[in-house]
């Protein structure tokens, strides 16, 4: 046969139909949301008929995924009947939905009313705003729909978008509107009188009126779950003319409370702050080009968020001078007048975490430059070594699985922001500056420092003991201040910088240091380190002399990922409390000496992924000769206790150098992703998310990979699987197919 590509398929009659008529409902669902998106971008309301259909689209997907995680779990033959009578019936639901999916209209015009919200008066509100507008305005239309929210972080226009909502509804959609200040300490007797002011439920007068009449409560700036009901707000059945909007910059609170749907309120686009900026200017900038470059570098600082926008053009507004748009530009990148509001909310935002964990892990993402891509492994591996988690969970992967939800919870309270990249979050640049502000100034353990904060640094050495510092774009040479006192420092991190080997020793001197990480360092050389670290990470580095970390007894997690290492020092098999080994992307190491891998008895985590795959064949390292260096063989790794190791990503040049990989990977829990060809067969991947599942990647002759039954092991378990300039895939597929009717897990 021909080269061939893709991924694994399943071969049963009604689970092959289950997948054809799936991927046409995932091709009219695409091709329904463009139309969606379009519809929105041009303002006009979505019909309700094609909103439900899609979120019964969303629930099946859900469904499929989860029938084809339990067709991966349960393919023994005794189960497989059952299997397939479940695809048949899913398969029927999904033809019910293609049929229901014809839709004449996606969308219709918004009513007059329902296109000219404005974020302030005179002032146009973006398409984005009136989509969300929309999405809004249709909910409190649905008669089974009685609480809405509208979510967003501190700064993105949900009150004015209320406000709005106020004007439109008003008189038309509702008889009466009444909108409360809620504020995170409520004054309750305000609530009750500002409700009452509106609806007396005391009065047989007040009780007709909301039996006949349509009444909106708009609950603005909610921080915390209330029993409003109890405190007078109208719900339940007995008052089915009543709705309450709720705005909040906290999600959990929203659904906490019963609100039945809920609304983001994303940033805005750059060219919606441009052009909100200009309006709020009043004339155009584009005669002056000095003047119109300066502003939109204003715009694009103020990050998406109305409410600066607003805040500074208005400031500028009567003043054209470019010497004071500059000046204010450089005011605005340094953080020095974020609006108070701003720093008030956010650390009330802060405060409210319920627990440490979440605020540890809020204040770790602002060690990283403002709009970075924060890889969630640098958090686990931060919080590991200074014992934020690490004392709660007994192995690492449950501390990332912890880490992990703390950052999604941070995403529902608008403190982190989704990231394009695979396995990584980002923090807006208002919270960023307001999170350094709160962990330096408030709280005395933060200090994240660029090369003008230390030079001043370096001139007035700060008294204050802190307990984590983050120094970025700073070249620390030998002139150094010796002996600072940082007895309490925890954690140090040093990014795109420079430091002398003679200038760290000075600087670690008498130190306590759990974590120390170098990203994309040069010339560090690692001789001399302070014994108590947990977390030594040398990522991105240009590494010299790195033999001193075999002193270290107590540390836990090593990376030099994405390193210039050539040779992994023999000292590390003297690490026996290493839990977590990272070599990915370490395309230069090409030696670790037979003998390292099988003494770390504690490991639980091995990352080899595109780096180190000179394995030897285990009986040449047993017949190897005295005094002959050997490499590291596959056998040393498969020799680890399997009770430990649960996450395995190496690169195997040649399947014949695979030895039994059944034992080590017996535990269900065990992750591995596992390359089984020649170096650069594929092409350059993202970089690697250490939350993957478990992946096979092949190149080659499919029939001889069959052949092996490590090989075949490997596939029976993986969930995602890549072919290369690969033959015979039938083979593969007709295997599995077998293996479905007669093999157990």
């Amino acid at each position: 046969m021909g080269t061939q590509s893709g991924c694994l398929t399943y071969c049963d009659p009604n689970i092959e139909d289950l997948k054809d008529e799936f991927t046409k409902l995932i091709v009219k669902r695409d091709a329904l949301q463009r139309l969606v998106n379009e519809a929105e971008r041009e303002g006009e309301v979505i019909n309700y008929d094609v909103l439900i259909w899609l979120s019964t689209v969303d629930v099946t997907i859900g469904k499929v995924s989860r029938f084809e995680d339990e067709v991966n779990r349960r393919r023994r033959c005794l189960y497989w009947l059952s299997l397939s009578r479940q695809a048949q019936k899913i398969k029927q639901h999904v033809v019910h939905l293609l049929e229901e999916g014809k839709f004449e209209n996606v969308a219709h015009p918004a009513a007059p009313q329902t296109i000219r919200p404005t974020l302030t008066a005179g002032v146009r509100g973006p398409k984005s705003r009136i989509t969300v507008m929309n999405h809004v305005l249709e909910a409190l239309k649905n008669e089974n729909i009685r609480m809405v929210g509208i979510c967003g972080m501190v700064g993105v226009g949900k009150t004015l978008m209320a406000e709005e909502i106020i004007k439109i509804v008003q008189g038309k959609l509702f008889d009466a509107v009444v909108m409360i200040g809620v504020s995170p300490n409520p004054n309750i007797s305000k609530i009750q009188a500002e409700i009452a002011d509106t609806i007396d439920l005391e009065t047989e007068k007040g009780r007709e009126r909301i039996l006949c009449e349509r009444i909106l409560i708009v609950l603005d700036d909610v921080w915390s779950v209330h029993d409003f009901e109890a405190i007078g707000l109208p719900l339940g059945h007995s008052h089915k003319g009543c709705k309450v909007l709720v705005t909040s910059s906290n999600l959990d609170v929203c659904y906490e409370i019963g609100s039945q749907k809920n609304f983001t309120l994303p940033l805005l686009t750059t060219e919606e702050a441009w052009e909100l900026f200009q309006e709020t200017i009043g004339e155009p900038l584009d005669a002056d080009p000095d003047l119109c470059g300066i502003a939109k570098a204003l715009t694009n600082e103020c990050g998406g968020l109305p409410y600066s926008v607003v805040t500074i053009a208005k400031a500028l507004q009567n003043n054209k001078s470019k010497y004071e748009w500059t000046n204010a530009l450089q005011q605005l990148k340094a953080h020095e007048i974020p609006p108070q509001s701003y720093y008030s909310s956010i650390k009330l935002c802060y405060e409210r975490l319920e627990n440490d964990e979440l605020k540890s892990c809020f204040l770790l993402c602002c060690l990283f430059p403002q709009g970075y891509d924060i890889p969630i492994d640098y958090l686990v591996r931060y919080a590991w070594g200074q014992g934020i988690i690490s004392d709660s969970f007994d192995s690492v992967e449950a501390a990332r699985m912890r880490v992990h939800s703390l950052v999604v919870k941070l995403k529902r309270r608008f403190l982190l922001l989704d990231s394009s990249k695979e396995g990584c979050t980002k923090m807006h640049g208002v919270v960023h500056g307001v999170a350094i502000s709160i962990a330096s100034q408030d709280m005395d353990v933060f200090m994240v420092q660029d090369q003008a904060g230390y030079r001043s640094w370096q001139i007035n050495p700060p008294c204050k003991q802190y307990t984590t510092v983050s120094l970025n774009n700073v070249h620390i040479d030998d002139r150094i201040v010796t002996g600072l006192g940082y007895q309490e420092l925890k954690l140090l991190q040093l990014k795109n910088g420079e430091i002398s080997e003679s200038a760290l020793e000075s600087m670690l001197k008498g130190m306590k240091l759990r974590v120390l990480s170098f990203i994309h360092t040069g010339s560090t050389s690692i001789k001399v380190l302070p014994r108590h670290l947990r977390t030594l990470s040398l990522d991105d580095c240009t590494l010299g002399d790195i033999s001193g970390v075999g002193k270290l007894e107590n540390l836990e997690i090593l990376s030099f990922a994405r390193s210039n290492i050539k040779e992994l020092p023999r000292e590390v098999a003297d690490l026996q409390q290493l839990r977590l080994l990272d070599t990915t992307d370490c395309s230069y190491l090409k030696k670790i000496p037979h003998g390292i891998l099988s003494t770390l008895s504690k490991l639980e985590e091995l990352y080899m992924t595109r780096s180190f795959n000179k394995w030897e064949p285990a009986e040449e390292v047993d017949q190897s000769k005295e005094g002959e260096i050997r490499m590291a063989s596959l056998a040393e790794v498969m020799s680890l206790p399997s009770k430990n190791l649960t996450v395995l990503a190496i690169d195997i040049p040649d399947f014949k150098l695979l030895p039994e990989v059944e034992v080590l990977l017996e535990k269900e829990t065990t992750r591995f992703h596992i390359s089984i060809c020649k170096a650069n067969t594929f092409p350059m991947p993202q970089p690697l998310d250490y939350g993957f599942k478990n992946t096979v990647k092949l190149a080659g002759d499919a029939k001889e990979f069959m052949q092996n039954g490590d090989v075949r092991f490997l596939l029976r378990y993986s969930r995602a699987l890549y072919f290369r300039e690969t033959k015979n895939l039938n083979c593969v597929l007709n295997d599995q197919q077998e293996t479905w009717y007669n093999s157990s897990p």
